[in-house]
């Protein structure tokens, strides 16, 4: 058989082989897009359907009057869904702040979906009230679930329902005296936000700058800034982003103070386990802000994440990003994180990637730049020359200072 007849044919068949799958794997990737994305209909219906429970006086919060009232917070559209997470943009006129007409995000897993919890089963009189015992109990369920996010902290907050809720516990109570029973339907309220971490953590640390600010709560639902990723943070596919590196360098440093805060700021570190550009937005005051906090961990409970029954080899042993280690003697995962918050912000943030569409956010230095900053950044992502493994050695605080002190430099002399 002639040797051009079999080239052909290879070749034939080869086309036939990347058409099949760029078919194959664009049916999968509408498959995925279309799971994902929100529907208007639907968020539509979910705001009805909060505004219905808001004047049967089952939904209470701060941003309920605007909401369904006023209408000086009114739905605009939705984003895609993340994980069950219902992400609404809005346009806020002078509630969320005073005299300015802002966009704001309103945020809840849905009830209905993948937001599951058990309502409270409190002690109450024979007329539904509350009972002493009913409000102790409420008190100490809310208190340990602070104590998770705070520690010794909470120990300074006088009145628990107020502080994790967006009125006034007392107040409520006060002027909804005519409901049978208002101390209830606020105690549900605030346990149903509770139940979602990312509103549990963001409540509580509202005094971070990397924190989006909260401007208040309707039902399960809560309200909070705009901080889209942008241009920057999440380009546009095939175009990139059209920055200068010294706008790309100040985000950068941005994210990596966040990263130092995590690590030493709180009571214990903080361990950010699904670490991508686009979970990180710009607020009004420009600064970078964690957009999705469902993937960060205390370190007591990135312990319990970490410490599979079982393994055979370190991949059993990790938790997204969060890498662990296998003890193969004992076929046990170690209670340990093998990598750090500063290699992961590295590896999938500021370096390049293969298998990234994009280029790393710190691409295309300034030529006077480039000879100290490209190694910095690769022992930055791959400690002890790990690039081309599965990395799980932490970067030292050392390259954290060299990385960060080299970044303001270059900003300043830009």
């Amino acid at each position: 058989m002639p040797r051009a007849y079999l080239v052909r044919k290879l070749k034939l068949l080869l086309l036939f082989c990347v058409v099949f799958i760029l078919f194959y794997g664009g049916n999968v990737l509408r498959r995925i897009i279309k799971d994902h994305k929100c529907s208007e209909e639907e968020s539509k219906f979910l705001m009805d359907e909060l505004c219905h429970n808001y004047t049967t006086n089952d939904a209470a919060g701060n941003m309920c009057p605007a909401l369904c009232s006023s209408k000086k917070l009114k739905y605009n559209k939705c984003t895609n869904y993340r994980g069950g997470k219902k992400v609404l943009i809005s346009q806020c006129d002078e509630v969320c702040e005073k005299g300015r007409s802002v966009v704001a995000v309103i945020k809840s897993k849905h009830p209905k979906e993948e937001f599951h919890f058990e309502p409270l089963d409190l002690d109450k009189y024979p007329n539904g009230s509350l009972s002493k015992a009913g409000y102790g109990m409420a008190y100490n369920i809310f208190k340990n679930m602070l104590d998770s996010q705070m520690l010794e902290e909470s120990e300074k907050i006088q009145d628990i329902f107020s502080f994790l809720w967006s009125l006034d516990f007392e107040q409520y109570k006060r002027e909804h005296r005519h409901l049978k029973v208002p101390e209830v339907i606020a105690i549900q309220n605030i346990w149903g936000l509770i139940n979602q971490d990312e509103y549990l953590f963001m409540k509580v640390y509202q005094k971070h700058s990397f924190v989006p600010k909260m401007y208040g709560t309707c039902g399960y639902y809560y309200v909070m800034e705009f901080a889209p990723p942008g241009d920057i943070l999440d380009p546009q596919l095939w175009t990139g982003s059209h920055s200068s590196f010294k706008e790309r360098a100040e985000i950068a440093v941005d994210i990596l103070n966040i990263v130092q805060s995590l690590d030493y700021g709180f009571f214990e570190p903080v361990h950010m386990c699904d670490v991508k550009a686009e979970n990180f937005g710009i607020g009004k005051d420009h600064q970078v802000k964690i957009l999705d906090t469902d993937s960060l961990f205390f370190h007591t409970s990135m312990l319990k994440n970490l410490a599979q029954p079982t393994c055979s080899n370190h991949d059993d042993c990790d938790f997204f990003d969060c890498r662990g280690w296998c003890e193969i003697e004992t076929g046990k995962c170690t209670k340990q994180r093998s990598n750090n918050n500063l290699q992961t912000v590295c590896e999938d943030i500021l370096v390049d990637k293969a298998t990234n569409f994009y280029a790393g956010l710190l691409h295309s230095p300034p030529v006077a730049y480039k000879e100290e900053l490209l190694p910095l950044l690769e022992e930055c992502a791959y400690p002890e020359h790990s690039k081309g493994t599965i990395v799980r050695t932490p970067t030292s605080d050392d390259i954290y200072w060299k990385l960060h002190n080299l970044l303001k430099k270059i900003i300043r002399e830009a």
